[in-house]
């Protein structure tokens, strides 16, 4: 059983502000309010398809992860902060495991993995892993929020419906940060 985590509760503020976003576009002009609806739009769309695109979130998110065998490296889920709790299933119900058993390993600065306790040994086959992971604000990768930047200065200047044909800039920047799913 190959399983992805799953989003449990999304972060509440947004990564880019209306005010950063007119400032990218250069339409911080005092008192000028007119396009302020028009751009959340375009930050909700940009950072929606970053975070679709990426399959990570740009913001502290709350995840829950199912596996049919002892959890140990995350999968594919970018930026672990925390761990809540694991829980292991037995006779139909989920029982925690002590947080001394395990402990979080970022293996590099997007990754993570679970070191078990030597003397750990699980009587369940199913586990269920509570988590956090995102970007704190203002620790968001250079790159992802270029990206973000480059959709909306996009989609505000060709606000038109049209078929990509090529590579666009968003798309380069955001490459290294693709998860690719087989299938």
């Amino acid at each position: 059983m190959n399983t992805y985590p799953v989003l449990k509760t999304k972060y509440t503020s947004s990564p880019v502000t209306v005010e950063q976003a007119k400032n990218w576009l250069r339409l911080d002009i005092p008192d000028f309010t007119e396009d302020d609806s028009k751009i959340q739009d375009l930050i909700n769309a940009a950072v929606s398809y970053v975070e679709k695109e990426c399959n990570l979130s740009l913001g502290v998110s709350t995840y829950e992860w199912y596996t049919d065998c002892l959890p140990c490296k995350f999968a594919d889920t970018c930026n672990v902060t925390s761990i809540f709790s694991i829980e292991q299933e037995i006779d139909d119900d989920f029982v925690s495991i002590a947080d001394t058993e395990y402990k979080r390993i970022p293996t590099s600065e997007t990754t993570s993995r679970i070191r078990w306790k030597s003397s750990f040994k699980a009587t369940g086959s199913f586990f269920r892993t509570t988590f956090t992971a995102g970007y704190d604000e203002g620790k968001i990768p250079h790159r992802l929020l270029q990206a973000v930047r480059a959709l909306i200065a996009e989609w505000y200047d060709d606000p038109g419906d049209y078929v990509r044909e090529k590579k666009t800039m968003a798309d380069r920047l955001l490459q290294p940060y693709v998860i690719a799913y087989a299938g």
